[in-house]
């Protein structure tokens, strides 16, 4: 029997499978695997993180396609408990790692990880009020299992005739690195969501052509990604021991957020009157009209900030086009109407299926169907007892409320081994779910998706009242 407070760090044999025994035991080392593994050990709970590749960072260190970026503050999305400062606003791929790994190492979390060490299934026991996680690499048992393995699976493929015969390259971006190099090549990006409003100036500079096909068109908001004198001084100030600034700066930053997306939820025809003024003078309003003018409402989607997008349309190094694919033929891809694109590599910015799940989850031998499953707060599955997964909100910064999640989970943790508690769950239960964003990749998998409860969705007020501990609400054995 494990307590929360203490365990024993040898192995237990079964059979000829040695059980590794922990207090928690944390899926993936990404941003919230990594912010996990902070919270654990600064409140004194022993745990081991569990990586499927062969480094940390998750989807930092996986997605490395042309002009790979956080598109929030990054002031904002690192932890607290480690603020980034940085002249720039967004940072790329490589720097996010960095930082990652540079949080790793300060505290102690790089030793407490198992790499290449994939997780096949977890299960419960309510007898023994102990989970035992399978992997290709052994098995662990703990009283806790805290899950950041995200929600992006397998990239989202679709189907287009005359693919076959194509002489081209067809490539998603997911499968993409930035070192490659197209000379000679006209390339076609297919998709209009934040990757390919990313990646498309970058591809520009390394292909012969570069046009971005979308379906429909996408609000889109520039930025010159220089951190404001605000921000700087903020930066400044915490490097010299202050810290309140910068958290003033981020309770800012995040507030600013909520509140342009509750203003433009609420009033979207002034929603698009900014989108307008905010294109006007960059492309011709017939462009405008049919590239840059969504038939839904701002926010309505999540926004994709570009950097250098502006000027690459301007120039003409990005040609956008507005129509749906009838067909690939030899060297070419063909429009609904007839028109025909040369295309020698096609890169699909097509997104990713959702699995917030990605391993078999059981609870006493049953499998969990995590389809419609009721999501308390962003962190706890109707059902499933001692098991939490923080994940962020969709239209802002992930760790906004990733870490708050996790701090919560910290309190409930902390509450059990005070009492010499085992066990804490909530009840499954229906409930009633609308996405605060209704965006392709979420819509097609929205009735496998897990229904989320109890917080507002709004960060900056959701971490204000809605993350208070109150054990009665749970239910404790």
């Amino acid at each position: 029997m494990l307590s929360a407070g203490s365990v024993d760090h040898g192995e237990v044999h079964m059979g000829v499978t040695p059980v590794q025994d922990t207090t928690v035991v944390v899926i993936g080392a990404g941003i919230t695997g990594i912010g996990a593994a902070y919270y654990l050990r600064a409140n004194g709970f022993p745990y081991v993180v569990l990586e499927a590749n062969d480094d940390l960072g998750g989807t930092w260190y996986t997605q490395r396609w042309h002009g790979a970026r956080c598109d929030s503050d990054f002031v904002k999305y690192s932890y607290s408990f480690k603020p980034h400062s940085s002249r720039q606003c967004l940072l790329d791929r490589e720097d996010i790692h960095r930082y990652l790994r540079s949080v790793a190492e300060e505290f102690s979390i790089l030793e407490h990880i198992r790499f290449e060490t994939r997780v096949i299934s977890a299960s419960f026991d309510t007898d023994t009020q102990c989970w035992v996680v399978h992997t290709d690499r052994g098995s662990f048992r703990s009283q806790f299992l805290i899950n950041g393995n995200g929600y992006f699976s397998l990239p989202y493929v679709p189907t287009f005739s005359g693919t076959d015969s194509f002489v081209g390259e067809i490539v998603h971006t997911f499968d993409l690195d930035a070192a490659r190099r197209f000379p000679g090549q006209h390339v076609v990006l297919v998709g209009s969501g934040s990757t390919a409003i990313c990646a498309a100036p970058e591809l520009a500079r390394v292909s012969r052509s570069m046009t971005m096909l979308q379906r429909s068109p996408s609000y889109i908001y520039e930025i010159d990604n220089r951190a404001t004198v605000f921000m700087r001084l903020c930066q400044s100030l915490h490097t010299r021991g202050f810290a309140f600034p910068m958290r003033v700066l981020r309770a800012y930053l995040q507030a600013r957020d909520d509140a342009i997306f509750v203003g433009f939820r609420t009033f979207p025809r002034i929603a698009r009157w900014y989108f307008r003024k905010h294109w006007t003078g960059t492309v011709s309003p017939a462009e405008l009209k049919e590239h840059f003018s969504p038939s839904y409402s701002p926010w309505e989607q999540r926004i994709p900030v570009a950097i250098g997008f502006k000027d690459a349309v301007r120039r003409g190094a990005v040609r956008v086009k507005t129509a749906t694919i009838e067909r690939f033929s030899v060297r070419s891809i063909v429009l609904a109407g007839g028109e025909e694109l040369a295309c020698d590599v096609c890169i699909l910015a097509t997104g990713f299926q959702l699995d917030f799940v990605q391993f078999e989850l059981l609870v006493d031998g049953v499998s969990v169907d995590t389809a419609g499953i009721n999501f308390y707060k962003g962190i706890m599955m109707g059902g499933v007892p001692n098991y939490f997964q923080p994940v962020g909100v969709w239209h802002s910064a992930w760790t906004q409320r990733s870490e708050a999640s996790t701090r919560f989970a910290m309190k409930i943790m902390n509450h059990m081994a005070s009492h010499g508690l085992r066990q804490v769950s909530i009840e499954r239960k229906a409930v009633r779910y609308t996405p605060a964003i209704t965006p392709n990749y979420l819509m097609r998998d929205l009735p496998e998706l897990p229904r989320l409860y109890g917080s507002w969705e709004l960060p900056s007020v959701d971490n204000l009242f809605r993350y208070r501990f109150e054990p009665r609400k749970l239910n404790f054995a």
